[in-house]
């Protein structure tokens, strides 16, 4: 089975789709880690994550709640993290401007969920279930993506789990 053709996009017009009905999660080649990100983008906050601590569900959970800075209370458990990552705004400071998006970096991208594949199925649903917070039910609506970086020999490979876990991508073309 061949998979889909993957839309190559500048940043900006993947993260004014994402907040509509385009792909949430974005690739980007040839990049690992690195000081560039979206978030020069008025409004957008940004957090990063390292694919290479995220081997299972649990360590996913850990590494989102560090960086998105979930509260103290945090069950460690998927329904906990659904609510968590549908107040990302909610999290924010009082004097803070409410966003345009929340967009998660995640670094080496090829390791995610190394340990347990069969969970990026459950990881691809949940994201678009969380865009779809922030664009329907979110006062006031924001964007909500997810950036991979990946090197380029295992870019491919990245985008082909990523669709046959059932998630619309795109390839990000000016990070």
């Amino acid at each position: 089975m061949s998979t889909p053709r993957i839309p190559r996009v500048p940043t900006e017009r993947f993260l004014t789709d994402a907040g509509r009905d385009g792909p949430v999660v974005g690739v980007v080649v040839g990049v690992v880690v690195g000081d560039r990100t979206p978030g020069d983008a008025a409004g957008v906050v940004v957090r990063r994550v390292d694919g290479r601590e995220m081997p299972t569900i649990a360590n996913l959970l850990d590494e989102f709640a560090r960086a998105w800075q979930f509260p103290e209370h945090f069950g460690h458990n998927r329904d906990a993290f659904d609510d968590c990552m549908r107040d990302l705004d909610g999290m924010l400071g009082d004097d803070e401007p409410r966003p345009t998006a929340f967009v998660t970096v995640v670094d080496h991208a090829e390791s995610l969920l190394r340990r347990e594949p069969d969970q990026l199925r459950w990881l691809a649903n949940s994201l678009s279930f969380y865009r779809e917070h922030y664009r329907d039910v979110a006062t006031p609506s924001a964007g909500f993506a997810v950036l991979l970086l990946t090197p380029q020999p295992l870019a491919t490979w990245v985008e082909n789990r990523w669709q046959e876990a059932g998630s619309d991508i795109a390839e990000i073309e000016d990070l």
